[in-house]
């Protein structure tokens, strides 16, 4: 019986063949006994190389006459294996990325380095085609190999939060310079789960009211100021908007068809929404407008929004580093739902016959769109301000467990007006229903958005085409004096009758002055084309007239 042969850390392997290195001499020699007549596999025999490396140096020969012409030593010249493809050029326009960084006094961790890498390769890839099929996942082994390439033992990847307080002391930043923004998801219409509204929207035939939501962009700086809120909504205009100047909204409104932040969009942001209301904040505070934003390193969000404006500098901040804004985000959320059912709790005080079920229907995005400004307004300056201490040093304050009292008092009432509501919700719901996160949507959601988007839009299209016809009215009014005359003819009572054909001619009277004004419209129209042709038809018949007077 035969056994295998088992191998062990202590069995004997024979030693990796080193690599030889081949100098310009050597392949020059090559080289020219090629182009002598010489064949691939004669001088691979005699000059002792593989046949694979005798077909590199001839296929890389240009190069190598390049490199020979130059003013370095050709003993001490040696021209490796040339690196091509995305990967490559990945790590040169990483190099130049992370070298711009460094002038710039950015802080810069490995985790941020890696995520750039990743970023690049993957626009270098699609660029590439789908012939390209390789993958990049940015390990630390490669980065210690792209540190030696590259010479980047002298780079610092230190602490994101000692590198940005060095940037803010160095260049002079004040509390009132330095903003961040985020974006966060919100279930504009969503109840807490245990409530009945809520099983009769989950229930409901197409899509989930409780699951439709929009993308807040909320911003503030360390001092405590608030930008307007940026949303966007997954519909360019919505029902509830039709008739509404988007312009006199408290909140700058966007449309995306997965409601989601986008390049563009953050770019539109960034141009129109953040700069003129910061440089007017920093004019009236007698304060220089120049900025440092910090932001995430989101897909999102712009690699260059740097170079948009001179004056602003951008920080995307690592993937490990503290959220600035997350706390004032989540007061933002719990004021939103507080201010929303204390509208429930007025409104069916008000109305006795207006049902809580009623006030949820009726609650559409318009009003969603002014409860997320009055939320944010909400938000106390103390609590934007607290929200940075985990990041700047120098000038947040300490306000960490006021900000968490503010957000359970805040949870408190919202438990308070639920139970006046009649709804049955404790803080464990509030606080499960806040804490949602707002994922993708699925396929099926999308699928549903996409039929809601059309059949809105073909509504529009019906409305827009409905138009008064004089044709129209004409038969409409024929019609009615038919009805009339039918009624008429039955009715024995002639009193009875007189007096229900007035109230339907009074009630019909509006479309026949719109019939009316049509017809004058009509004969004026044929007028203007009568005179119009009258004059032509005399100029006509002047040269017969003077023909005539010639013969």
């Amino acid at each position: 019986m035969s056994t295998k042969r088992k191998w062990s850390l202590s069995t004997y392997q024979p030693a990796k063949k080193k690599r030889k290195a081949i100098d310009l001499d050597t392949k020059m020699v090559v080289i020219k006994r090629h182009e002598g007549g010489q064949k691939v596999n004669v001088i691979a025999r005699e000059m002792r190389l593989s046949h694979s490396t005798v077909s590199t140096i001839l296929k890389d020969k240009e190069r190598i006459r390049d490199a020979v012409e130059g003013s370095a030593p050709m003993h001490s010249t040696v021209i490796t294996k040339q690196r091509t493809g995305p990967i490559h050029e990945m790590e040169k326009l990483l190099h130049a990325w992370i070298e711009e960084q460094i002038r710039n006094r950015t802080p810069v961790s490995l985790l941020t380095v890696q995520a750039k890498a990743r970023s690049l390769f993957q626009t270098l890839k699609e660029r590439a085609g789908r012939s390209y099929g390789r993958e990049f996942v940015a390990s630390t082994g490669w980065f210690k190999r792209f540190e030696r390439r590259f010479r980047l033992q002298n780079v610092r990847l230190g602490s994101f939060v000692d590198e940005l307080d060095g940037v803010i002391a160095e260049e002079g930043y004040l509390a009132e310079q330095i903003f961040s923004a985020h974006e966060t998801g919100l279930f504009w219409k969503r109840m807490p789960a245990r409530t009945c509204i809520h099983g009769d929207a989950e229930s409901a035939p197409g899509r989930k009211a409780f699951r439709d939501r929009l993308a807040v962009l909320l911003g503030g700086n360390v001092a405590g100021f608030k930008l307007k809120p940026f949303v966007i909504y997954h519909t360019e205009t919505p029902r509830a908007l039709r008739d509404v100047n988007k312009h006199t909204l408290p909140v700058h409104f966007r449309s995306n068809h997965r409601a989601r932040m986008t390049q563009e969009l953050f770019e539109d942001w960034f141009v129109n929404c953040f700069i003129p209301p910061v440089r007017e904040y920093c004019l009236g505070r007698g304060v220089p407008f120049r900025v440092l934003l910090l932001l995430d390193d989101a897909p999102g969000h712009p690699p260059n929004l740097t170079d948009l404006h001179r004056d602003v500098k951008v920080v995307f901040m690592p993937p490990n580093a503290p959220r600035l804004i997350q706390g004032s985000i989540a007061a933002f959320k719990a004021h939103y739902l507080r201010v929303t059912f204390a509208q429930a709790l007025a409104a069916t005080d008000v109305d006795a016959h207006l049902s809580l079920r009623d006030f949820w229907m009726q609650y559409n995005i318009l009003k969603s769109i002014k409860n997320v400004a009055t939320a944010w307004e909400a938000v106390p300056e103390r609590c934007v301000n607290g929200a940075w201490t985990n990041c700047v040093k120098r000038y947040a304050l300490n306000a960490r467990a006021e900000s968490e009292r503010e957000l359970d008092a805040t949870r408190g009432k919202i438990v308070r007006l639920a139970e006046e509501l009649s709804l049955e919700c404790d803080a464990r719901d509030v606080a499960e229903l806040l804490d949602a996160e707002c994922g993708e949507y699925s396929n099926e959601e999308l699928i549903e958005l996409e039929i809601e988007r059309v059949a809105e839009e073909e509504e529009e299209d019906e409305e827009a085409q409905r138009t008064f016809t004089g044709q129209g009215l004409s038969e409409g009014l024929s019609h009615l004096n038919k009805l009339l005359a039918h009624f008429e003819a039955m009715d024995p009572n002639v009193e009875r009758f007189l007096r229900i054909e007035r109230m339907v001619l009074d009630a019909f009277r509006p479309y026949r002055e719109i019939y009316e004004e049509k017809k004058k419209q009509t004969i004026q129209a044929k007028i203007r084309v009568f005179v119009k042709k009258a004059p032509a038809d005399d100029e006509g018949a002047q040269p017969s007239t003077s023909e005539a007077g010639g013969l």
